[in-house]
């Protein structure tokens, strides 16, 4: 191959975060001309080498120690050497990124919801030895597009990680502080691969709709209901877990499931009862006297019986929600002594007479 006497990277385009220049023939005297936002980095035998700043260099046994050690102890050392060059970027770069994520498995059903997001990071270069040995000698990239597609990959996959760390009703609540610490996480693992991130910035998260019913406590008890309706609709008459709530069916809403429902569902085991709370809907196990979460009680609010249609209601109610019907809590008074009763009793509760 031709022997080089000087070598730059004069045709660099704003997006451009790396080129690299392999099976160089060099010599002592040949030069080095780096740019004003470039590092030049030597590269040999999959490591990163020495690093020349912006300036015309010209190549001598005091600027590349470190290659010149590397070619002694395999004695190839001369007065011409081949090396790979490869020079670095060191402005500010953006990477937009995109995709989709699961939040941790959520309550009794183990929910986990489909976030969207899309946004973009501002980075730059901080470490180039340490850069290019992770691309270019790590991950075997060849070109900038290859180091580009990483970082976006880079990023997705923290986002990712970080959002199944969330449960869904925490992502829906605290969505803007979620995202906040993501920035963060993705910012101290980008200096490992010797990258800056200045900024993470997300322009959007698609929350579901589904997701945000979930989030409160009447939602999640209304689809825990509902998976278990459907659920037991689809169960074979025999018990068995081969049919269709085997295979994962009667999911209904339409979102993954952990391993812990599943395997109950297959297995027919006992789920854990539990009580929820009318007031703040936390889930608490049965035999509870009250709310672990909100303190209120957990006993089973009185009723009225709707004298209409028998209906059940909530001593609260003025109306019957069945019928419509004024809710009347009258009351029978005993003729022998006066003892009030409630209506429906056809003996008086202190004197046994009938009422």
């Amino acid at each position: 191959m031709p022997l080089i006497e000087a070598i730059s990277w004069q045709n660099a385009t704003p997006d451009q975060i790396a080129v690299r220049y392999p099976n160089v023939s060099l010599k002592f005297g040949s030069q080095v001309i780096v740019m004003e936002n470039q590092w030049a980095v030597f590269f040999r035998d999959g490591k990163a080498l020495d690093v020349f700043g912006p300036g015309r260099h010209t190549i001598s046994s005091n600027n590349i120690p470190l290659l010149i050690d590397l070619l002694k102890g395999v004695k190839l050392i001369g007065d011409i050497f081949e090396c790979e060059v490869i020079f670095v970027n060191n402005s500010q770069m953006r990477a937009n990124f995109g995709g989709s994520a699961y939040s941790a498995p959520s309550g009794q059903i183990q929910y986990q919801a489909e976030i969207g997001f899309f946004g973009y990071s501002l980075y730059k270069v901080d470490d180039p030895r340490l850069f290019v040995m992770e691309f270019f000698g790590n991950r075997k990239a060849s070109t900038s597009s290859d180091v580009e597609n990483y970082i976006r990959g880079f990023v997705v996959e923290r986002v990712i990680d970080a959002f199944a760390e969330y449960e869904t009703s925490s992502l829906v609540k605290n969505v803007d502080e979620t995202t906040d610490k993501i920035a963060l996480t993705i910012n101290d693992e980008a200096r490992r691969i010797g990258l800056t991130i200045i900024d993470t910035t997300f322009e959007g998260v698609k929350i579901p709709e589904e997701a945000r019913r979930f989030a409160s406590g009447m939602g999640q008890q209304a689809m825990t209901m509902q998976y278990a309706k459907e659920t037991a609709a689809v169960l074979p008459s025999d018990g068995g877990a081969g049919g269709a709530a085997g295979a994962g069916l009667g999911a209904g809403i339409g979102l993954a499931f952990g391993a812990q429902m599943m395997k109950s569902v297959q297995t027919q085991a006992q789920p854990e009862q539990v009580i929820i709370c009318n007031k703040c809907g936390s889930q608490n196990s049965l035999g509870q006297k009250y709310c672990g979460n909100c303190g209120t009680s957990l006993a089973p609010a009185r009723t009225v019986k709707c004298s209409n249609c028998q209906t059940e209601n909530p001593e609260t109610m003025k109306f019957c929600g069945n019928c419509g019907k004024p809710l009347q809590q009258e009351e029978l008074v005993c003729p022998n002594c006066g003892t009030k009763n409630p209506v429906g009793m056809k003996f008086c509760g202190s004197c046994g007479k009938k009422l």
